[in-house]
């Protein structure tokens, strides 16, 4: 809105029935332009202009009309100050784990050129730029947006947002939960085998991921085959997460083995690499006759 204070100085013989300001994005405004209408009669009126664009320069004149017909003053001119664009978010679809989908439409630049748009999002409310955020080029209208590297299984506050020489817009917040990751095996590692004897081996494995479920029990399983499984020998070595150990026993010597570290929850059973070694050779006893 602009305000302005006028002054009709002679009503050229006939009552003044009409007075106000008409203004334009062009010079030489008229009454068939926007315009405001202030009362009738002579001396000092003020008008407020309202529904102006930002960062637009307008011309303006005061008119009074009588019976004979509409003067115009003097022209004036003036510029409206770039504001924030004005912005809405565009909804939140194509949800997965780690990923969603959305965007943004300006409804108005501002008054000055878009030169950056996109989204931006957070686990709290109010995100900004400063935020995890896209960058989906310039300009105005209508623009999608990718949001990935996500956390499974948790809320997110996305809104849009748009940048001018005034500074960043942004548009109404929204909210969504990621899916929840599906349940798989666990991942896990075999260590390598240390301390061998004829008889014995020192063994275990690393679960670096649960797979969504709590570890229901672990170790190592081995067998003069490869891929050995639980169904043969094997140890039962906790059921957390992380480095363990196992020992491995009743082995025979000079014997090639396989060894497998394994995990279980929910789901099924995990297995890592296949490890081989060789146990050492029997000794014959030593014995002496007196």
């Amino acid at each position: 809105m602009c305000s302005s204070d006028l002054n009709i100085t002679d009503d050229g013989g006939a009552s003044v029935s009409a007075r106000g300001v008409c203004w334009d994005t062009s010079s030489g405004p008229t009454t068939d332009s926007n315009k405001t209408t202030d009362g009738s009669g002579s001396g000092t009126f003020s008008s407020n202009l309202a529904g102006l664009t930002p960062g637009t320069t307008f011309y303006v004149r005061a008119y009074a009309t009588n019976s004979e017909g509409t003067g115009y003053g003097n022209e004036l001119s003036f510029t409206t100050p770039v504001t924030l664009p004005t912005l809405t978010t565009i909804e939140i679809t194509e949800i997965s784990e780690n990923s969603a989908s959305s965007g943004g439409s300006i409804i108005h630049s501002g008054g000055a050129p878009v030169t950056a748009r996109g989204v931006c999002w957070s686990t709290v409310t109010g995100p900004s730029v400063s935020d995890a955020h896209t960058t989906d080029g310039e300009g105005g209208g209508f623009f999608t947006s990718q949001i990935t590297g996500l956390t499974a299984n948790t809320k997110y506050y996305v809104r849009a947002y748009a940048t001018n020489s005034a500074g960043t817009g942004y548009g109404d917040e929204l909210g969504f939960t990621t899916n929840a990751a599906p349940i798989v095996i666990p991942t896990i590692v075999t260590s390598s085998i240390t301390g061998i004897t004829s008889t014995t081996a020192n063994g275990g494995g690393n679960i670096t991921n649960d797979g969504g479920s709590a570890v229901i029990t672990s170790g190592v399983c081995w067998g003069t085959s490869p891929y050995p499984t639980i169904t043969g020998k094997k140890t039962t070595d906790g059921s957390s997460t992380g480095i363990f150990a196992s020992v491995l026993t009743e082995l025979t010597g000079n014997t090639k083995y396989y060894v497998r570290a394994y995990a279980t929850n929910s789901v099924g059973t995990a297995y890592g690499d296949d490890v081989t070694f060789t146990t050492a050779a029997a000794v014959i006893p030593a014995i002496s006759t007196e």
